[in-house]
């Protein structure tokens, strides 16, 4: 996780500081992701001609980080730079969880120096850093400057002559190229990351942080964890991790695994590859007679990650499943249904497709629609991502307004048909047309969530397919015969 950079420099080139210190940072991490993770501080303004005449030898210093109060929280940063006015959308994701301890330029992990960079090459933090407050976001094509400068450089080169001697200030077309480094995970069947480890022989991984999405007065307590994995444990979008808690039973036995949906892209929430996310919703208990909550039955699994602490080890196996992967036909409309925390897949094909700079992204033509039903708008899960999104799917002319959101907030929305509480069945139903139009043409619908979501559902579906002359029953299998159809439910 990445925070914006601080300056100690003159408060005269701040505007220009501001402005490189920001594209230093997207660059950093492949995509315009920024978190208040650690701050990387230049050295003062007297000390940038001695790191010109020694361009090896970078004396950036990182300082640890300032936590964030919460995670995935999306902004707009506008720079003062005459020559880029423009607005920078940038996506606050991970949520304070401190990687880079105090210290060198050396613990700063370069996905570069790595060979993680994009499908074309990328340049390295150093060569970032040189630039100092020349470093600008310009697009090569939006400036003569910046064309002069592409210009001066030659074809393949990135940002640097042949030389190796940086000559432009403007950041290359190929820096925006994708991450590509674990595209291979799912290109062969069964088209899903192989199991690394079982649930009898687990291994470990370690709590980074954790923070709470939802507000004070929401019921309930969920929360968003990050683990770092084994070195070589990876998984594919869709799929689950399995966790064993710590003790044992009141027979004396080892706890059973549970399972898990993955709410981060294969590349993790620090984009390095290496960490899962996960959304859990501390399984609670309320006696009956005084409807206070005793946490001493609390769920046994839920209860620990949600009291987890950084550096925490959990036992986990996994990845398992391939019923909710993404289609491998990026010209398919895909429908996502959820509730509560059954939200966490789809965090996940939501940033593979509309955030993160992956082939998928860049090829996905088809039509994404997300509805999700909560008790309250503080239950409302990761909705600042989802809004930066919608934003960047209308606003930018590179994305085709293919994105769709629907909210079901069932203790503050009413349905059309009776005026009753909305739920996401009640959302299918109004929208019935328009969702058997895009089953029929192909799309792929897929439902998360608690299992009492689906008889409702269902018979929604079959009310609405009946009304409209279909014989839902034999269209219902159709659908799943055609792969259309993947329900994970708990």
């Amino acid at each position: 996780m990445v925070s914006l950079l601080r300056s100690n420099s003159n408060s005269s080139s701040s505007p220009t500081l501001s402005m490189a210190k920001m594209a230093i940072l997207s660059l950093i991490i492949g995509v315009v992701i920024v978190t208040d993770a650690f701050v990387v501080i230049p050295q003062q303004q007297q000390q940038q001609q001695r790191m010109q005449q020694q361009r090896q030898q970078h004396n950036t210093k990182v300082m640890s980080i300032r936590p964030s109060r919460r995670l995935s929280m999306a902004t707009t940063i506008t720079t003062n730079d005459n020559s880029n006015s423009n607005n920078i959308r940038i996506k606050k994701a991970g949520g304070g969880i401190t990687t880079i301890p105090s210290g060198s330029r050396d613990l700063l992990w370069d996905p570069a120096s790595e060979g993680m960079c994009g499908m074309d090459g990328d340049v390295s933090i150093d060569e970032r850093i040189l630039r100092g407050i020349d470093f600008s976001m310009t697009s090569s094509t939006s400036t003569s400057t910046s064309a002069s400068s592409s210009s001066s450089t030659s074809s393949n080169s990135v940002g640097v002559t042949t030389t190796g001697v940086i000559t432009s200030a403007v950041v290359p077309e190929m820096l925006y190229s994708s991450q590509c480094w674990l595209e291979y995970l799912d290109q062969e069947e069964p088209y899903v990351a192989p199991t690394f480890a079982k649930a009898t022989n687990p291994v470990k991984a370690i709590v980074l942080g954790r923070t709470s999405l939802i507000t004070e007065d929401a019921p309930g307590d969920i929360q968003h964890i990050v683990l770092r994995l084994p070195e070589g444990f990876h998984y594919v979008e869709g799929q689950s991790l399995s966790v064993i808690p710590p003790g044992l039973t009141e027979k004396g036995k080892k706890q059973k695994p549970r399972l898990y949906s993955i709410a981060s892209t294969r590349y993790g929430d620090l984009l390095d590859g290496t960490t899962v996310s996960l959304c859990v919703r501390k399984a609670e208990y309320y006696d009956p007679i005084t409807g206070i909550i005793d946490d001493s039955k609390a769920g046994i699994c839920s209860k620990f990650l949600c009291s987890a602490t950084p550096g925490t080890e959990i036992d986990v196996a996994g990845p398992i499943g391939k019923t909710m992967i993404l289609p491998k036909d990026s010209t398919k409309d895909i429908i996502m249904v959820a509730t509560g925390t059954g939200i966490a897949p789809f965090r996940s094909f939501m940033h593979r497709l509309f955030v993160e700079q992956t082939t998928a992204r860049h090829m996905y033509t088809g039509n994404a629609w997300l509805i999700l039903g909560v008790p309250t708008s503080g239950s409302l899960l990761y909705k600042t991502e989802f809004d930066s999104m919608l934003q960047q799917t209308t606003t930018s002319p590179s994305q085709l307004n293919n994105l769709k959101i629907n909210y079901a907030i069932s203790r503050e929305m009413t349905n059309k048909e009776n005026g009753g509480k909305l739920y996401v069945q009640d959302v299918l139903k109004e929208n019935s047309i328009e969702l058997f139009s895009k089953l029929e043409a192909g799309a792929v619908i897929y439902f998360c969530g608690l299992k009492g979501m689906m008889p409702g559902i269902l018979l929604a579906l079959e009310e609405v397919a009946t009304s409209q002359g279909i014989d839902w029953s034999t269209t219902l299998k159709k659908y799943q015969s055609n792969h259309q159809w993947h329900v994970e439910v708990y």
